[in-house]
C-alpha cells in the first residue's frame, strides 16, 4: 500500500497545532514536527552543534541542513503528518523528490484564514495564558503575518501547480471540530 505525507499548512492562529494534535489522535502517523527536532538537538553531535550556533546567532537554518535533518526522521510503513516543514520552496521541492522516490503521496492541507482573524485569535491566547511573549503587540503579529505571506506564501503556491501534490484549501473559520472533519474527508 502506498503510504501519503500529509503537510499541515496555515499561518499561525489557523488552527495547525490543534488540527495536528486531534489527526494524531484519530491516526497512526509518524510525526515530523521541525520545531520539536531543532529544540532536541545535541551540541555535542558536530552537525546538531553546527545548527544550534547558527539559530543561536538568530539566523534561518540552511535549507539543506533542515532537509537532511527531516530526512533523517521519514521513512518506514506510515503515513506521515508534518507540521511547519516545508517552509521554503527549495524544502518543498525536496520533500517531492523524496516523495516520489520512495513512492509516497503528498496531501498538502492550507489552513486558511483572513489575517484580520489571525491578529484576533494570536491575540485571544493572551487571555488562555497559551501565547507567545510577543502575542499582544499588534506590530510583532503583523510583522509575523508579513513574514508568512513573503516566505511562505510562495512555497504554498508551488505546492498548488505541483501535479504530483494532491492540494486541499480549508475553510479555518469555522469551529475547530468542523474544520477536523473538513480535514478527515479530504485526506481519506
Amino acid at each position: 500500500m502506498k503510504h501519503n505525507i500529509i503537510i499541515l499548512l496555515g499561518i499561525q492562529g489557523s488552527g495547525k497545532g490543534t488540527i495536528s494534535a486531534l489527526l494524531r489522535q484519530h491516526h497512526d502517523y509518524d510525526y515530523i514536527e521541525t520545531g520539536a527536532i531543532f529544540r532536541s538537538l545535541n551540541k555535542e553531535n558536530p552537525v546538531d552543534a553546527e545548527i544550534l550556533n547558527i539559530m543561536a546567532s538568530g539566523a534561518l537554518v540552511p535549507d539543506d541542513m533542515t532537509c537532511k535533518l527531516v530526512e533523517s526522521r521519514m521513512g518506514g510503513d506510515h503515513d506521515i503528518l508534518t507540521d511547519g516543514f516545508p517552509r521554503t520552496v527549495p524544502q518543498a521541492e525536496y520533500l517531492v523528490k523524496w516523495a516520489i522516490a520512495h513512492d509516497f503521496g503528498i496531501k498538502a492541507v492550507l489552513l486558511d484564514i483572513p489575517d484580520e482573524l489571525v491578529m484576533a485569535r494570536i491575540q485571544s491566547r493572551i487571555n488562555d495564558g497559551a501565547g507567545r511573549k510577543d502575542d499582544s503587540d499588534p506590530v510583532a503579529i503583523a510583522k509575523r503575518i508579513a513574514e508568512y505571506h513573503e516566505k511562505t506564501v510562495p512555497m504554498l503556491n508551488f505546492l498548488h501547480s505541483e501535479p504530483s501534490v494532491q492540494f486541499f484549501n480549508i475553510d479555518a473559520r469555522p469551529p475547530i471540530e468542523t474544520v477536523f472533519q473538513s480535514v478527515e474527508e479530504k485526506i481519506k
